[in-house]
């Protein structure tokens, strides 16, 4: 086959952003057209690797990082100097922010280059549709979950398509309302392409797009788009997926995290996965629990102990920390002083969960992105907010969150503004160490109020709902912007 020289599709020009230019080389060996996608499992295999930069060694959501970056919130506590400004919301004292968001940021658009390949060849390829479109469909959810992070963490960044990845280096940035447009646009797309149920629990459903979308709906209702209409179309999302009659709660909290049911799990919607044996491997084992007290773990970061103090008891709580070490020691008489999360713990064979030091610094773990739960707190928010106060139907999704926990039922007759507290206390408690209660407090900017008393060195405002942008980006990328305050 002879050589062919041309500008080349983005395929993984964006795979670290140091690379992103625009460029022309020798297309023989690279994935394109006409030479690996002539049939469906070519493009199967191919969007496969659009799960690895997320999940799979790369720091993104299975060590540090992302939860690094979203330590503000009461949830996670972090012990590492240098990185102590992401926490006491004051990152403009971290000497180097770019050792945490260039990861994230590196992460997401390795992630959608792949996705933005695929879509691209997908559309002029002669496979039949009805094959294709569930392959399309998953890079479409792919694609709009990594947007969905980076608007969140960055604000306005890059809307790199199928179409403009070439341009990278040219192109302005994208405003937030662009940007979650386009998002709503993906996930309607690949509600439309996905399969209700999949035979692989790694990737994405329609019930998955549904639910992301009613997160998509519900964080547009608040800062910064305030756009409050947008509640009724997050109920009506999580509604959809609640009459699915695919999803339902645990009966007990714990088995959520126990890593023999992570694949018969009917309250994970979607969840990355890892594979120690495939040479990366998830080590949320290890950076969650410490290195003393026979642990041997690298105790980046746990939770405050002031956070595990409001924490509502119950069976709930048990399962959500670890308060006692391995060789018996409580966490107050440990160099840590502070409580360890145990969701993350059993993380396979290889993490050795509560038996000893792990096996392995990389096991199998696992990380829930959305769950069914999350959905049923969504539509209680959702439904307050778009009727002007709680119906039956509101009480009935919550209640069901706060039985399984060992609370009781909320008091009925609160006021819209008293059920929406209790709702967002429920995330708080329900979701925590999930990737869900530093958004929570931005979208409905109770960032101060939240944690104004916790770090009053700091002078809260809505600069600090964002992250600084990767200096390396902004060197390569013209039309890139640093957030305000940066």
């Amino acid at each position: 086959m002879k050589n062919i020289t041309r500008t080349i599709l983005p395929l993984f020009i964006c795979i670290a952003f140091a690379g992103c230019v625009k460029v022309k080389e020798d297309l023989t060996g690279q994935p394109t057209s006409d030479k690996f996608f002539h049939n469906i499992e070519d493009f199967q295999s191919y969007i496969s690797g659009a799960y690895a930069p997320l999940f799979q060694d790369n720091f993104t959501f299975e060590g540090d990082y992302a939860f690094i970056a979203e330590a503000g919130a009461e949830d996670i506590y972090h012990r590492i100097g240098r990185w102590r400004g992401f926490e006491e919301l004051n990152v403009k004292q971290v000497s180097n922010p770019d050792e945490i968001v260039r990861p994230l940021w590196n992460g997401a658009y390795s992630s959608i280059s792949i996705s933005n390949t695929l879509v691209g060849l997908a559309d002029t390829s002669s496979i039949d549709k009805t094959l294709l479109n569930p392959v399309v469909g998953e890079a479409r959810f792919l694609r709009a979950l990594n947007y969905f992070f980076m608007v969140r963490w960055f604000g306005e960044v890059p809307l790199l398509t199928e179409k403009n990845t070439i341009e990278a280096t040219s192109l302005p940035q994208s405003s937030v309302a662009d940007i979650y447009n386009f998002i709503v646009a993906d996930l309607i797309a690949a509600e439309g392409f996905l399969p209700a149920i999949q035979t692989n629990a790694n990737k994405p459903t329609k019930g998955a797009a549904s639910a992301l979308l009613a997160k998509v709906y519900l964080t547009m209702a608040g800062f910064p788009l305030n756009q409050t209409a947008k509640y009724a179309l997050a109920k009506d999302q999580a509604t959809k997926v609640m009459n699915m009659g695919i999803y339902s709660l645990n009966t007990n909290f714990s088995d959520l995290w126990n890593w023999n049911n992570r694949l018969t799990n009917r309250e994970l919607i979607f969840t990355l996965y890892a594979n120690s044996q495939s040479g990366g491997g998830s080590q949320l084992h290890m950076v969650s629990r410490p290195g003393t007290n026979s642990e041997q773990g690298w105790g980046d970061w746990g939770t405050d102990k002031r956070f595990y103090d409001q924490f509502p008891n119950g069976p709930r709580k048990d399962a959500s920390f670890y308060t006692t070490m391995i060789d018996g020691t409580n966490f107050i008489n440990t160099n840590f002083a502070n409580p360890f999360v145990a969701k993350y713990r059993n993380a396979g064979p290889r993490s050795n969960f509560f038996t000893g030091p792990p096996a392995s610094d990389k096991a199998d773990g696992y990380s829930p992105i959305l769950r069914y739960a999350d959905v049923l707190l969504i539509y209680a928010e959702a439904a307050n907010q778009a009727e002007g106060s709680p119906s039956t139907a509101a009480y009935d999704a919550i209640d069901k969150v706060r039985v399984r926990a060992g609370l009781a039922k909320l008091p009925t007759g609160l006021s819209k503004d008293d059920f929406d507290k209790a709702v967002l206390a429920e995330r708080n408690w329900e979701l925590a160490f999930e990737h869900n209660r530093w958004f929570d407090l931005c979208r409905r900017q109770l960032v101060k109020d939240a944690l104004g008393t916790w770090y009053p060195q700091t002078n809260i405002t809505n600069n600090n709902y964002l992250l600084p942008k990767p200096i390396t980006a902004l060197q390569l990328m013209k039309g890139l912007r640093q957030n305000p305050g940066y």
